[in-house]
């Protein structure tokens, strides 16, 4: 069931006469001459443009099922290939819906239309709806409960119908339009049969509906103004879009810096108890530097000659059981090893074992025995 209509919904109304704004008031009853208000926050105000600058189409999408950005897309890809060489969906052309979101209009601007917009700038843009009787009448119909329906612009010469869900737009007079609305008779059917009875819609009803409606479902897209506003709306939104990315990107930018901030806090803490431990307070300003002096003067000590602990550890290695060392001692080149062994077969094992240990060369200096060992004396060579 169509929603209930308010009559008591007054607003004002502005038509174009000879190109001239016309400002009326409807009481929701009838029209009255009425001065522009001096208050933009007056009655609601409707604009009606004429009707040459729009031109309307109406896609027959009613075998379609889908959400209404399905349906939207169905209606477009039917008007771009009804009207292959038209620009679909640029700046001078689209698709609206009625109220109920449920039907399609494709539309297309007259070049004309720019111009006109910029003169009438200031009426304009104090319209809470800028349409034309026909898109008015066409959302009236659905309301209506979707009965055919007819509007005649008598000033313009044009009439409008909606018969079988198919819109009809032309110049002519009544002659013309109860020709277009006769329905041809199939065979076996009386000849004078005709469709019901469309419904003649008057301004006053179209007026009365309009309310009902919603300004929002009345308005129609009209070309940017001096031919930019669109393309300045869409540099705002993607400057908003980068500054909002830019701010987000700098926030992380700052959590990740103040995390890697306390890490870089929490390393120095642990490095500098690890140079207390090995250097002497206070650590100056350059602690790493004084570690590094003092492992120098430490590698300095050892080339002064071979590591006597890895000396030792080749002779223990390479002795015989009850071999012992008396006394060692180091040259700058070579070093001599005095120790005690329990025969002569110990000996040349020993001497045998003693061969190939990269830069040590073991050579036998001196052998003497005693009544119970042998005293030997080795020279190392480094």
């Amino acid at each position: 069931m169509p929603p209930a209509l308010s009559p008591n919904s007054p607003f004002y109304l502005v038509r174009f006469i000879n190109d001239v704004p016309v400002w009326e008031h409807f009481d929701g009853q009838a029209l009255h001459p009425a001065q522009a208000p001096r208050s933009t926050r007056s009655m609601p105000v409707l604009v009606l443009l004429p009707e040459r600058f729009f031109f309307f189409f109406q896609p027959d999408i009613a075998n379609h099922v889908g959400s209404h950005r399905q349906l939207a897309a169905a209606a477009k890809l039917q008007i771009e290939q009804m009207f292959p060489a038209a620009p679909f969906s640029g700046n001078g052309s689209g698709i609206v819906s009625d109220a109920g979101r449920n039907h399609f209009l494709g539309y297309f601007h007259h070049p004309a239309l720019a111009a006109f917009s910029r003169r009438h700038h200031d009426t304009l843009r104090r319209a809470n709806a800028v349409t034309t009787p026909l898109f008015l009448a066409w959302n009236a119909g659905f309301l209506n409960g979707g009965r055919d329906w007819a509007w005649e612009e008598p000033e313009e010469g044009t009439f409008a119908f909606l018969s079988g869900n198919v819109l009809n737009c032309f110049h002519g007079d009544e002659a013309e339009l109860r020709k277009r609305l006769a329905v041809q008779p199939m065979d076996g059917e009386n000849a004078s049969a005709v469709t019901s009875a469309p419904r003649r819609w008057q301004l006053n009803d179209l007026l009365q509906v309009a309310p009902v409606v919603g300004w929002s479902a009345l308005r129609l897209p009209l070309p940017a103004e001096n031919g930019n506003r669109a393309d300045l709306r869409k540099l705002a939104a993607l400057c908003v879009a980068a500054a909002l990315l830019g701010g987000l990107f700098s926030l992380g930018q700052a959590l990740r810096l103040s995390t890697q901030m306390t890490q870089l806090s929490h390393l120095e803490q642990a490095t500098n108890t690890l140079y207390s431990e090995a250097l002497s307070l206070p650590l100056g300003d350059d602690p790493f530097g004084r570690l590094l002096f003092r492992l120098s003067q430490l590698q300095g000590r050892d080339q002064t000659g071979p590591d006597p602990l890895s000396m030792l550890g080749v002779l223990s290695s390479s002795a015989p059981p009850g071999f012992h060392v008396e006394s060692f001692s180091m040259g700058p080149n070579t070093g001599t090893i005095r120790a005690r062994l329990a025969d002569y077969e110990q000996l040349e094992s020993l001497l045998r074992a003693l061969e190939g240990h990269g830069n040590l060369r073991f050579d036998l200096d001196q052998a003497s025995s005693s009544e119970a060992d042998i005293l030997v004396t080795l020279r190392v060579s480094y």
